[in-house]
């Protein structure tokens, strides 16, 4: 098993090992909307740098480091990782993205190299990792975004459809009951022998007289100040954030680049 990284204790979509995004605020939106995309799409996309790769290729060191870390759901298998190594006396800078097979087909191979060579690699040349990362996210969140919503649309154009249908049969025998109710209820009404129906007893139809109210005593007003105060509640925590929904598996899918 090729070593990566260890999961970190505080999880979260952005892992700067390397130290070189260096920019607080930025790491804090960043992770934000990445969050926020796997609330409601429940797509995982974690990126994280690192000094060294062990020698593996980008591509190979980020599905390794996807698949233990157990980004992206197991029945979905919809993780996405993106590991960048910078720049150093040491060696070239590398990129390499993986991607689950459930975002195969939405981040294809051809995309994921485009995004590294002419979104990051352009900024990362000039020694300036965070607005790399930042334009690589700016253009993978919209196109999951719109695969899951036109994905839900149609799955609720086919329930609409199925719906309709259903609804359909629920009418008529609807209006077929209430005009069988209608008839039984007519029949029963009509008196034997035609004989009239009686009037009712003037007795029943005798209002009783209203009773006396009894005067009972006032209870004294409390003061609000005396009564007890409920404790306000406890504020709600924060969930956390967490890796993977069982983890995914990578079929293969990504690329690499050197710069």
């Amino acid at each position: 098993m090729a070593q990566v990284p260890e999961k970190p204790a505080q999880q979260a979509p952005i892992v700067d090992l390397a130290g070189i995004i260096n920019n607080d605020s930025l790491v804090a939106a960043l992770n934000a909307q990445l969050d926020s995309l796997s609330k409601k799409t429940q797509n995982q996309i974690v990126v994280v740098t690192v000094k060294d790769m062990g020698g593996l290729d980008p591509k190979e060191f980020a599905t390794t480091l996807g698949q233990q870390w157990g980004i992206g759901g197991k029945a979905l298998n919809n993780g996405f990782v993106i590991a960048v190594k910078p720049k150093d006396e040491n060696g070239s800078g590398k990129i390499g993205f993986a991607t689950g097979y459930g975002l195969e087909g939405v981040l294809p191979d051809v995309f994921c190299k485009r995004l590294q060579t002419e979104y990051m690699v352009p900024h990362f040349k000039e020694g300036d990792y965070a607005a790399g990362i930042k334009a690589a996210i700016d253009e993978i969140v919209p196109v999951v975004l719109n695969e899951y919503n036109e994905a839900q649309a149609l799955a609720g154009d086919t329930k609409k459809k199925e719906g309709g249908t259903g609804n359909g049969w629920f009418i008529i025998a609807g209006i077929i009951g209430v005009i069988a109710l209608f008839a039984l209820l007519r029949k029963r009404s009509k008196p034997a022998g035609g004989a009239p129906a009686q009037e009712p007893q003037a007795s029943k139809l005798k209002e009783e007289a209203p009773k006396e109210e009894k005067n009972e005593p006032e209870e004294p007003e409390e003061d609000p100040d005396d009564e007890p105060q409920d404790p306000e509640p406890p504020a709600p925590k924060k969930p956390t954030y967490k890796y993977g929904y069982g983890g995914g598996d990578f079929g293969g899918g990504g690329a690499s680049t050197e710069f």
